[in-house]
Formats: structure tokens, C-alpha cells, sequence
């Protein structure tokens, strides 16, 4: 069985850097099991810029270097879509209200996502990729695929 591909939208990631509450744990038991291999995290190159910005403050120069080194961490288990002109062009053409969102459903579409993990399920209302947050991507994950996944104490 292939390894389930995901476009992770950037609220999982910061939840995960900024271990945001009450959304760390699943964010972070989603990254543990993405970096063991599990599955295959993805974001779109449009996304780093976008967390180097929001993760530092509007660009706060003091900031920027811690923000880079826990990119760079990231980066050893997380794949990166580039953004094409022809993904721009089609967020650029599309009705939704969001671009940022809209572009990043480009970017699913291009990679085949099997899932898109987002806390805002609302912002991706589509038949063509299934939009998830954590918790329900580990409850199909277990219903469709027998796969429990939890931390367990030693």
C-alpha cells in the first residue's frame, strides 16, 4: 500500500513550530510520523516565505535566524512543491475568496494529494481533495487503513 501523500496547510505547521495549544500534540504525532516515513509531508514553496514571515514577527531581523534553523529542521523530513506559473495562473483565474488557500488547492491538485491537513476545512470545500484537520486524518487513517496511530510510553 502506497504511503499517503499530504499537502499540509501552513496553521498545522505553525502549530507545530510554535507548539500551539491545543493543536501541538496531533501536529506533532502527524511530523514524528511523517519523519519515521510514514507518510509524505509536503508544503509548497510559496509556504516557506510565508512562515518565515509569520513565524518572525512581520520579518523581524532578531527573529529571522531562529526562524530559519527551525525551517531547516523542517526541511530533513518535509518536501517542497514548487509553485508553478501555471498553478499562479489558475489561482489567478479561480472565484475563491482566499488566494493564499486557493493556490495552495493548486498545489494539492499537482502533487495528488491524498489529503489536504487543515484546520480550516471550510477554506477547501472541493470534491477533488480531500481536506482533513489532524484528529480526522488519524481517525481515517485507522478506519480506512486498520493504522492506530498514538505515542505510547516506554
Amino acid at each position: 500500500m502506497a504511503q499517503a501523500k499530504l499537502l499540509l496547510d501552513t496553521n498545522i505547521v505553525i502549530d507545530y513550530l510554535n507548539e500551539r495549544e491545543p493543536y501541538y500534540e496531533r501536529a506533532r504525532l502527524l511530523m514524528i510520523a511523517g519523519r519515521v516515513g510514514e507518510f509524505d509531508l509536503w508544503i509548497s514553496s510559496s509556504q516557506f516565505t510565508d512562515l518565515i514571515y509569520i513565524l518572525s514577527d512581520g520579518g523581524s531581523r532578531s527573529l529571522v535566524p531562529l526562524v530559519l534553523e527551525r525551517l531547516r529542521g523542517l526541511r530533513t523530513f518535509i518536501n517542497v512543491h514548487p509553485v508553478s506559473g501555471s498553478e499562479i495562473d489558475r489561482m489567478l483565474a479561480s472565484s475563491w475568496k482566499d488566494p493564499e488557500d486557493a493556490l495552495l488547492f493548486e498545489a494539492a491538485l499537482s502533487i495528488k494529494a491524498d489529503a489536504l491537513i487543515s484546520r480550516n476545512k471550510s477554506d477547501f470545500e472541493s470534491a477533488l481533495v480531500r481536506t482533513m484537520d489532524c484528529e480526522e486524518f488519524f481517525d481515517w487513517m485507522l478506519r480506512e487503513r486498520g493504522l492506530c496511530y498514538d505515542e505510547v510510553a516506554l
